[in-house]
């Protein structure tokens, strides 16, 4: 069935992009972001001047001087951790903190997590964080950006889950993807007649948000398959980036933004829906931080969660960037993280 030969698809992604398995994926840092003096962003030291440190940016900067346990005291007593790379998820301090300190040995010393982006939602507690890795001299380490989302317990002001997503350092060819489009495409052409009525049964519902911001407006148009509604939440001069087993690349302006979305359209028959799992929505930094999974006629497909964060321009109150990060479509167990420091660092540094 179509469920089917979207799972054989995504298998044949499996096999491109992880061929070398154990140096495929970005180098396991923790998927947070801190400050780092004058290395913090522009726009980061803006924002911090006008909104509260929070929890997650008090355990960023923990991880950045290396206080592991400060970083995984910044957790709830019960919560969850997810890295988008590895197999399962942690649920002891003890050992998020080895997995902090496995994720500090592959980088080189003294690095940092810098935050690009944050937002903060004052309504849920949600935080969301796009984020990149520096060297002491402030120089970007390669294929360390990524992004992260958490939710807040509100009687203990601490971290109730996280998950993190990274970019691929093995990344997948424009040929591969145009490979992949083209059999998609055929694939859906001769079941054309079973999509049809499979998208007559029910789908799962989408969760419904009370604000109705310009970030649900952009994925329920793609849902709809509206590209020019879903191109119509962005400014003309927008930047678009993903971070994904098929589509890896920056987009610049709307012309490029709309090329991408069709591509998009024509691997995903209109069965896929994104849907939105939680949102943190920042009106002060003008930020949206995202959690999603991707589902084929309401079932969700594996190893296909991600995360995002979109910009806004303040005056025309429309998306200016947005930046989607997957899930890695082949997780490996969390103790490689030790096996592959030396490797990981004399192939990357």
């Amino acid at each position: 069935d179509l469920l089917a030969q979207l799972l054989a698809i995504m298998c044949i992604v499996c096999i491109a992009s992880c061929s070398d398995a154990f140096v495929c994926r970005s180098a396991s840092v923790f998927g947070n972001a801190g400050t780092h003096g004058s290395a913090v962003s522009s726009a980061y030291a803006l924002h911090a001047s006008v909104t509260e440190e929070s929890i997650v940016e008090r355990c960023y900067d923990a991880w950045n001087q290396r206080k592991m346990s400060d970083a995984a005291d910044c957790f709830a007593d019960k919560f969850t951790y997810d890295d988008g790379q590895y197999i399962g998820s942690i649920s002891k301090k003890s050992d998020l903190e080895k997995s902090f300190q496995r994720g500090a040995k592959v980088l080189p010393p003294r690095t940092v997590v810098v935050v690009d982006h944050i937002a903060k939602c004052p309504t849920s507690g949600n935080i969301g964080t796009q984020w990149h890795v520096e060297k002491e001299d402030g120089s970007v380490v390669p294929f360390t950006r990524g992004c992260s989302f958490y939710t807040v317990d509100r009687e203990s002001g601490l971290i109730k889950t996280g998950f993190k997503v990274s970019e691929m350092i093995v990344k997948p060819s424009k040929q591969f993807s145009d490979m992949l489009v083209s059999s998609a495409s055929k694939m859906m052409q001769a079941t054309e007649g079973l999509s049809g009525v499979v998208t007559t049964e029910a789908k799962s519902e989408e969760p419904i948000f009370e604000s109705g911001s310009i970030i649900e407006s952009y994925f329920q148009a793609w849902n709809r398959r509206d590209m020019e509604a879903a191109l119509n939440c962005f400014v003309d001069d927008c930047i678009y980036e993903t971070e994904d087993p098929v589509f890896v690349g920056a987009f610049r302006g709307k012309e490029a933004l709309r090329q991408h979305l069709v591509r998009n359209v024509e691997v995903l028959p209109s069965v896929c829906q994104i849907i939105l799992d939680d949102l943190a929505i920042d009106l002060v930094n003008g930020t949206f931080g995202v959690k999603w999974h991707l589902e084929a006629n309401g079932a969700p497909i594996p190893n296909l969660r991600g995360c995002s964060m979109y910009t806004t321009d303040s005056q025309a109150e429309l998306l200016r960037s947005g930046f989607d990060v997957t899930e890695a479509p082949v997780k490996l167990p969390g103790v490689v993280q030790d096996v592959l420091a030396a490797p990981l660092g004399n192939l990357l540094f």
